[in-house]
């Protein structure tokens, strides 16, 4: 298995650990394997869109706290994804849903058998 991008590793940390950022039993990697492995699976248009808004992401942090999205602080993160989840634009908005449901349901499906 490939290894997993850093902010989509970012993402599913500062998504689904809990304040501590500590992932105790390893899902991170592998939960953030399967969302690129879904990402992957899609159509041309929809992979295309979904990997520039990844990249944006990533970016938008470097215009807003000095440091992009993957390198920042837990709790950046946290404060980047509420932002984005909040934000005016819908696209935003969705981006932080796919990975927040997605990335739920696949956490929840890999249990604690690994």
């Amino acid at each position: 298995m490939s290894r997993p991008s850093p902010v989509v590793l970012a993402l599913v940390e500062a998504l689904l650990l809990d304040d501590t950022g500590a992932d105790a039993d390893g899902r991170v990697s592998a939960t953030a394997a399967v969302l690129e492995r879904k990402i992957g699976g899609m159509s041309t248009l929809a992979r295309t869109g979904m990997g520039g808004l990844i990249v944006c992401f990533d970016w938008w942090g470097l215009l807003r706290s000095g440091r992009r999205f993957r390198a920042q602080s837990f709790g950046q993160r946290q404060a980047q994804l509420g932002a984005w989840g909040r934000s005016s634009v819908g696209l935003f908005r969705d981006f932080v849903s796919f990975f927040r449901r997605m990335g739920t349901f696949v956490w929840y499906s890999l249990g604690t058998e690994r």
